[in-house]
């Protein structure tokens, strides 16, 4: 086997857990890393919102490889050519304008959650909790897409790892406490993300495609070859679906309690070892961060090239609106009047990017 057929069947394993890490660190954001996002499109459901994840691991898998495959062959990157390819011109249009400002609407939801989970933990103002968040994050993309996913890609994985263990330990204290979650839930008023389990776990892909379509590509153009598109597709979704179901289970573990936090994991971490509480904060709000950081990029990468003036001007720009829009309501609210409503216009993606790959792929049988 000569140097060429190698490198165009080996697997790079450095490159596909780096890239892989680079997708958790989008999904992580604010309402993953802090359980809101959890509890409401699958806690909130009881047990069956574990099958519900079982759904989003599918479509999670899917969807990513069609968009890694998209920018690793046919080099289709930007956000518009993504939705154009998809669903054509018009739609693809007006999809890529709307995922623009819903990327910079969950953007300052992400900053709400960083301000919430300081002023949770370690009694900081909200507005200088989110303010801090806003500094980061747009230093971050002011030093470029490389300096990005290196960032990212490692702390990504780290979160999951520290997450899980929380989850674990919570699960361990009180393993019944999941039954008894599962058996009182439907009873709390609480904010879920749809009527039921099942549309919840779409839901859920929707509000994250628009997302995965702006970014996902790109990383597509950083691996070799088929094997490592696939190794990532399958590897990235299934390390964050396996932490998300564990976190849901260590929720509905504590349900009536994290019911009634703004900031749930951290109620959790508290209950596990009160110091944890306080170590934990500082782990959500890197997870933030990550989310944070990536998804801006993508805007303003739409609109500018790295280190031009245009692009400095226009990250500091979104970082300032996502500051003031992050501060306007409560987090939770923001996460239950924001997420689920987009998560039905990512249905719509969904839907186009599976009749594009079922058409193109009867086509080429014929």
């Amino acid at each position: 086997m000569d140097s060429k057929t190698a490198a165009a069947t080996s697997i790079d394993i450095v490159t596909v857990m780096k890239v892989a890490g680079a997708f958790i660190a989008l999904l992580i954001g604010s309402g993953f890393a802090t359980g809101q996002e959890v509890m409401q499109f699958f806690s909130s459901y009881g047990l069956m919102g574990i099958l519900g994840a079982i759904i989003t691991l599918a479509l999670f898998v899917y969807s990513t490889h069609s968009f890694i495959v998209l920018g690793m062959e046919k080099d289709i990157v930007k956000n518009e050519d993504v939705f154009k390819y998809y669903l054509g011109k018009w739609i693809g249009t007006g999809l890529s304008w709307y995922t623009m400002i819903f990327i910079v609407t969950v953007f300052a939801i992400m900053l709400s959650g960083a301000g919430a989970t300081l002023n949770q933990s370690y009694g900081i103002p909200l507005y200088m909790g989110s303010g801090i968040m806003a500094v980061l994050t747009t230093g971050t993309i002011l030093l470029g897409l490389n300096k990005l996913i290196d960032i990212v890609g490692i702390l990504g994985p780290v979160i999951i790892i520290l997450t899980i263990f929380i989850a674990i330990a919570t699960i361990f204290k009180n393993p019944l406490g999941i039954i008894e979650g599962h058996t009182v839930v439907g009873s709390l008023e609480m904010y879920r993300a749809s009527s039921n389990w099942w549309k919840s776990s779409i839901l859920y892909v929707g509000i994250n495609i628009l997302g995965l379509a702006s970014f996902i590509p790109s990383l597509g153009k950083l691996l070799k070859n088929k094997k490592e598109a696939a190794a990532v597709s399958i590897l990235g979704p299934a390390l964050f679906i396996k932490a998300l179901i564990l976190v849901a289970l260590a929720l509905l573990s504590d349900i009536v309690i994290v019911n009634q936090s703004a900031i749930p994991v951290l109620t959790l971490a508290k209950g596990v070892l009160p110091i944890f509480k306080t170590i934990f904060a500082a782990i959500i709000f890197l997870g933030i961060y990550t989310s944070a950081t990536s998804l801006l990029w993508t805007v303003v990468a739409r609109f500018s090239e790295e280190k031009t003036k245009k692009y400095t001007i226009l990250t500091l720009t979104l970082g300032a609106v996502g500051f003031f829009g992050g501060n306007i309501l409560p987090f939770a609210q923001l996460v239950n009047i924001i997420y689920p409503t987009v998560g039905y216009v990512g249905s719509v993606v969904l839907i186009g990017i599976i009749v594009k790959d079922v058409r193109g792929s009867f086509l080429i049988k014929i």
